[in-house]
């Protein structure tokens, strides 16, 4: 009985993030290409649309799934409007970060510095956030300062 309830959890919770079709995704990163143009930020794209560029490279342990990251980063919507910013570093489990998170710092090395864009698909999606709207495309500036 648990299995059914956590399969029907699952579902409910896959189908209201609802997937992008492949004509949303090109209308995200045609918003993705102005942004870049606009800031003049030179990133690479990759294949599940996040956009990247190395500040910094690090030069310390290699980062991983399971480890807890102790993070300075900013946060901001596509039109700069900052949405979260740290004042000092905290902890973050990279395993219960957003995709785009995952896919950029998986593989990096302590006291990398990044920035990266984030497309709903890889960020919250169809969800809403206390001042990250539906569907945003997100901003980060983060420095890894270390794991725990």
């Amino acid at each position: 009985m648990k299995t059914v309830i956590n399969l029907c959890i699952l579902l409910v919770l896959f189908t209201s993030c609802g997937g992008y079709s492949d004509s949303e995704k090109l209308n995200f990163d045609s918003e993705i290409q102005k942004l870049l143009k606009k800031n003049q930020w030179t990133m690479t794209k990759t294949e599940s649309g996040v956009y990247e560029q190395t500040l910094q490279e690090g030069k310390g342990s290699e980062i991983h799934l399971g480890d807890v990251l102790v993070v300075e980063y900013k946060g901001f919507l596509s039109n700069g409007t900052v949405f979260d910013k740290t004042v000092k570093p905290i902890d973050l489990p990279l395993s219960s970060l957003i995709a785009g998170w995952k896919q950029v710092l998986l593989g990096k090395k302590v006291g990398c510095q990044t920035r990266f864009i984030c497309p709903p698909h890889m960020a919250y999606g169809r969800s809403s956030r206390e001042r990250i709207p539906e569907n945003s495309i997100l901003v980060f500036e983060v420095k890894v300062i270390g794991i725990k």
